[in-house]
């Protein structure tokens, strides 16, 4: 988790290296030719997942983000990587997706935002998980649905979300429980209440509606 002045920073960071990047004709090629090195990359998460097989065996899932800098009609442009490695237990290989294209477009603060924010999705994701499987194996009683959305809310205690944030998060936790709401639904709207990325979000917003009032 980050806070929004943290991202700030990095995206100034980023911004920077772009205009450093851009004023150099070696390290432009560098940074958008064949093989081009990431103008930033992301900390690995690693989190484990069974593999909604019958068997329900555990995998681990090695994700590297990285954000890249392509050269556009308009100008530069930023893209959010992601490539994933999933294993057994034991370690060996079960599967490996290639880089692909989660996002393209926007400014630094939003893109960055995005990367950061699909981490912590993993994050929780791997936290909530063992919840929802007791529950779909064994049901609940009453006290027993009580008793799971304790344990989603401590799932998610590390998350920087308001008062009113903490209130529908239960609101949409009683909705997973009860199957009116897939896990990763529950996952991604509770990560993006955070005020760190709300407030990204807002920002946005209020750009798009000022693009569209101009004439």
């Amino acid at each position: 988790m980050r806070t929004r002045e943290e991202l700030e920073i990095e995206a100034r960071r980023l911004e920077q290296r772009t205009r450093d990047v851009s004023n150099n004709p070696e390290a432009l090629i560098a940074a958008t030719g064949a093989g081009a090195k990431p103008l930033f990359t992301f900390p690995e998460t690693s989190v484990a997942l069974t593999d909604g097989s019958e068997s329900g065996r555990t995998l681990r899932h090695r994700t590297i983000r990285h954000i890249s800098l392509v050269e556009a009609r308009a100008g530069f442009e930023y893209r959010l990587f992601e490539e994933v490695f999933v294993t057994d237990l034991t370690g060996a290989q079960v599967q490996h997706s290639e880089p692909i294209e989660i996002s393209a477009g926007g400014g630094a603060l939003g893109i960055l935002s995005l990367g950061f924010q699909r981490m912590d999705e993993d994050r929780l994701w791997e936290r909530i998980e063992p919840v929802i499987g007791r529950i779909e194996a064994d049901g609940f009683t009453e006290s027993e649905r009580a008793e799971a959305v304790a344990d989603i809310e401590q799932s998610t205690a590390e998350l920087n979300l308001s008062a009113a944030g903490r209130i529908r998060m239960r609101c949409d936790a009683i909705d997973l429980l009860e199957g009116r709401l897939e896990i990763g639904d529950f996952v991604a709207r509770c990560v993006a209440r955070q005020e760190c990325y709300a407030a990204v979000q807002r920002e946005v917003l209020s750009y798009q509606n000022t693009e569209s009032i101009k004439v």
